[in-house]
């Protein structure tokens, strides 16, 4: 009771309702810009252009620490509706800035990743045991699907997701690159498994036997 008193006179004393406008035009022009970069990415680039991988990755150990994709077109569709909603396209723009972050939150990603070629998308990824569904972490013991860990080279075994992205002495040993990715070919698909030593054996033989 005393601090919600405390906390309302503060607020009342600092005149917040006199820039409660502006803070909520900032929140709507990000928020938009964040939503629509979002399904943007989701939908028209995995789904509907193939721009990148169809699944959502969501393991540390996977990514990169910035996708300009997604990151860099919210920042640029939210910068752009704030300028102009402080009246720097004109007072028409300055009512639309929403829409202005909506629409070019919904235009970038494609561009973007056109432009990058999905490169950003995809750091690494695992390759685990054939046949294996569940898997021990290494850091905390427990067991856990397979998609939800990845390899680790800092505790030289698996670590599921949650332990990796709390891991912070490992500054992103399993990438070659935690910020932009190398020349040549990326990997725009989902971590495997490895082969199983048998059949591989098994077809290496094949060909001897058809002799």
């Amino acid at each position: 009771m005393i601090l919600q008193v405390a906390l309302a006179l503060v607020l009342m004393e600092i005149d917040i309702f006199a820039h409660i406008v502006t803070v909520l035009a900032w929140y709507a022009n990000i928020g938009i810009a964040w939503i629509a970069a979002m399904a943007s990415d989701l939908v028209i680039n995995k789904r509907w252009l193939g721009l990148g991988p169809p699944e959502v990755e969501f393991r540390r150990a996977h990514l990169y620490n910035v996708n300009p994709v997604g990151f860099g077109s919210m920042v640029a569709a939210a910068a752009v509706s704030i300028v102009a909603y402080y009246g720097a396209f004109g007072s028409t723009a300055a009512d639309l800035s929403p829409f202005i972050a909506f629409v070019l939150a919904l235009a970038l990603p494609p561009l973007v990743a056109a432009a990058t070629r999905g490169r950003w998308y995809i750091a690494r990824t695992s390759v685990f045991p054939d046949g294996a569904t569940e898997l021990p972490c290494a850091v905390c013991g427990g067991s856990y699907d397979v998609a939800d860990m990845a390899t680790c080279p800092f505790h030289q075994g698996h670590i599921c997701s949650l332990c990796c992205s709390t891991e912070g002495s490992c500054r992103d040993a399993c990438k070659p690159s935690a910020w932009r990715p190398p020349r040549g070919p990326v990997l725009l698909g989902m971590p495997g498994t490895a082969p199983d030593p048998s059949v591989s054996t098994a077809l290496e033989q094949a060909p001897e036997a058809l002799r």
